[in-house]
């Protein structure tokens, strides 16, 4: 890399510059001139409202990068060039980014302040950011490091169980996301760019082409959501996905399967969705198969063991029994026909799947030579034809699995499903759940889950803070094998995970062939009233949930939240990862073996949450709380001015409104709530088909008053009506 020398000249060309201060632009790049023998160039411009893009690249390839991290825009933010004493830059609504004389990297705040500056490069050498001892957050995580919020490096990787993202917000006042334009020559999983903190600097490595997005913010709030600007506004999901869904491995025929969602329905315990792994689609895994596959095997299509009859089979489902199927989804192929044709076009990846978790195992890598590169446009086509008839034929969402074949093999399949999704239905909603995630791809519909956790207390105790930092790092809808994936669970382990599940954005059960199935009837009497009792809580937050996915949906605010956001000042909530924020709640549940509660309240009053109740408990904050908690037991709090919208208990989301809206006003400040209504299928929302009820407390006079505004009748007859 010529890094070193290419920054001196770009000083020293500086004087030769045409004069361009004050020239407003509505886009385009600012060329930072040097010498022409040198075999890179600087460039500095906006991308969209919400960062400054500094480009080093090779002349030969002058094209910006067209990252799938980064969102489509329609426009970029003006900005005015500034070519001063100090050196030449651009200044926006932003603040100002330059290259000064002394052949240094300037980003400062819209005061004029010095956020960062890097040092002179040298050939060979990162791009070494100062830093004031910022704290860094935002890198994703992997189980050694779920617990910690702050970073001090981030090494790109998606793996079973560890996403890690190039991004981090640092407290010196900016957020930055490291793109590079290939995963060539990077280890399975991995992206060839990685960060480095001393605690003084921060340094960026990457061996060619490098883009930096920087983006100036003074709180972690404030670079999260310029950030989720930049990467794309989270789509709203299907309300059947604020739901609950059952899913395990080992689904056995279509007679399980009916007896298993009556069992739901019987036993009163609210479901919107199951999940099923490769049973739905074949009778056998194909972890064993060789590179030529089997001549027998069936990629697409619908096991006759489980689904004899599909399409009224899952018609069955959901109109009457209102349950979703979602099936499996392996990103490779079987199929010996199917292989030899990929690998005539040359569609097929090298390398296999890694085997394990975190770190992983790539060696012992399976599935070798099976797996479709979706990068190439023609592979995504021919996919989405294939799963374009299972789309037709009732398959809800997709359940995705092992695909951490590159490090974007999960945004490029997700864009192959939404296209076979948009052939058949280009209106309705995109929904899939997977094993690893990479910044950007929320904006389709794409969700989260952490990974093939095990059935310990542990692992528990680790899905808050993986959730916290994946939300931080760019994935807002997490979910988890909630009871472990591998391994044998309890009733009380199973009861305090699902607990934890009603407060994350999705929530599902989920368990290995060979264990006990997460439902709630296998688990004793005590554990299946404490998990109906969950899941009536979940069912009651729906509107309040939605509401908040469509309030992050327009302003790109987080609706999950560590407390470290919502408490910048206090010291004692920085690293806390078992209890976060649930937009306006508070979640703090029992994560030990002997129940005993571990609860931090920050300073404040603070209540008791009490959906059921018509009073409830005012505690002061600056506090701990301890001893044993019930089985039933959900510890949640809210402050005064808090107004919670609560739904009637309802068996699943397509009976709401299922009866009047509950508002819950807890009172001793002013509060205000935005619930919103819409079709909860189509995208209507996006052009604003939604129903806005503005709900306000005021103190005052002790009234409850609102206003409805936007498409009135959106919502249709799931409204909840004046």
């Amino acid at each position: 890399m010529a890094g070193g020398r290419l920054m001196m000249r770009a000083v020293l060309a500086l004087a030769a510059a045409v004069v361009l201060a004050h020239a407003e632009y509505s886009g385009g790049e600012l060329t930072i001139p040097h010498g022409l023998e040198d075999p890179f160039a600087f460039s500095l411009s906006m991308r969209g409202s919400s960062a400054f893009r500094l480009r080093i690249y090779n002349p030969k390839s002058p094209s910006p990068f067209e990252s799938p991290m980064i969102a489509p825009v329609r426009s970029d933010t003006k900005y005015e060039v500034v070519n001063e004493k100090e050196g030449m830059g651009i200044r926006s609504s932003l603040g100002t980014i330059m290259v000064t004389k002394k052949g240094t990297i300037v980003l400062k705040d819209l005061s004029g302040a010095v956020l960062t500056e890097t040092k002179p490069m040298s050939p060979g050498q990162p791009l070494m950011l100062s830093s004031n001892g910022g704290k860094l957050y935002g890198r994703g995580a992997a189980p050694p490091d779920a617990r910690q919020l702050t970073a001090t490096a981030s090494d790109p990787l998606v793996c079973n169980r560890a996403t890690y993202a190039p991004y981090y917000y640092s407290t010196d006042g900016y957020s930055a996301l490291g793109v590079v334009n290939t995963t060539d020559g990077a280890t399975i999983g991995h992206l060839p760019t990685r960060y480095q903190s001393s605690g003084q600097d921060i340094s960026w490595y990457f061996s060619d082409s490098f883009e930096l997005y920087i983006m100036p913010a003074k709180t972690l709030a404030e670079g999260t959501r310029a950030y989720y600007e930049l990467i794309g506004a989270p789509q709203v999901l299907p309300r059947y996905a604020f739901g609950f869904s059952a899913s395990r491995w080992g689904w056995q025929d279509k007679a399980y399967i009916d007896d298993t969602v009556q069992k739901f329905r019987s036993g009163k315990f609210p479901i919107d969705g199951i999940i099923v792994d490769f049973e739905w689609f074949t009778n056998e895994s194909d972890y064993s198969f060789q590179p030529p596959g089997k001549s027998y095997y069936n990629d697409f299509g619908f096991n006759p063991v489980t689904f004899p009859h599909p399409k009224e089979q899952l018609a069955s489902y959901k109109e009457d029994l209102h349950i979703r199927m979602a099936g499996i989804r392996k990103p490779r192929l079987g199929n010996t026909d199917f292989l030899k044709m990929a690998r005539s076009k040359g569609w097929i990846l090298p390398n296999g799947e890694p085997s394990g978790g975190f770190p992983p195992d790539i060696p012992n890598s399976y599935a070798v030579q099976r797996n479709l590169d979706y990068s190439i446009p023609e592979v995504r086509k021919w996919y989405s034809e294939q799963l374009a008839g299972l789309v037709e034929d009732g398959v809800s969402f997709w359940w995705n699995d092992e695909g951490e074949t590159n490090y974007f093999t999960y945004h490029w399949w997700n864009v192959a499903e939404l296209d076979a999704l948009r052939s058949k239905d280009p209106n309705r909603r995109f929904y899939s759940l997977n094993r690893g995630w990479t910044p950007g791809m929320a904006r389709m519909g794409a969700a989260a889950w952490t990974g093939d956790v095990d059935s310990t207390w542990e692992d528990l105790k680790s899905t808050p803070g993986m959730m916290l930092n994946w939300v931080l790092g760019g994935a807002p809808y997490v979910a988890a094998d909630i009871g472990g994936f591998l391994g044998n669970t309890s009733s009380c382990h199973l009861t305090r995970w699902i607990q934890i599940g009603v407060f994350m954005p999705i929530m599902r059960v989920h368990s290995v062939i060979d264990a006990i199935p997460h439902f709630p009837w296998l688990w004793g009497d005590d554990a299946a009233a404490a998990i109906r009792k969950a899941l009536e809580l979940r069912y009651r937050l729906i509107p309040y949930h939605y509401s908040l996915a469509h309030a992050q949906y327009k302003t790109q605010n987080l609706w999950i939240r560590p407390l470290v956001m919502e408490f910048p000042d206090d010291p004692l909530v920085a690293e806390i990862t078992t209890q976060w924020m649930d937009g306006d709640i508070l979640v703090a549940p029992i994560v030990e073996e002997n129940n005993l509660r571990d609860i931090y309240l920050p300073q404040g009053q603070w209540y008791l949450l009490a959906p059921d109740a018509t009073a409830t408990l005012l505690l002061g904050g600056g506090r701990r709380l301890g001893k044993a908690g019930s089985l039933d037991e959900m510890p949640a709090f809210v402050r005064p001015g808090t107004v919670l919208p609560l739904a009637p208990v309802v068996q699943h989301t397509d009976a709401l409104p299922g009866g009047p809206l509950e508002v819950q006003v807890y009172a001793g400040k002013d509060g205000s709530f935005e619930l919103v209504e819409d079709d909860g299928e189509t995208l209507g929302y996006i052009a604003g088909q939604t129903r806005n009820t503005h709900l306000k407390w005021d103190e005052a006079s002790k009234t409850l008053s609102w206003t409805v505004d936007g498409a009135k009748h959106a919502a249709g007859k799931h409204a909840f009506t004046e």
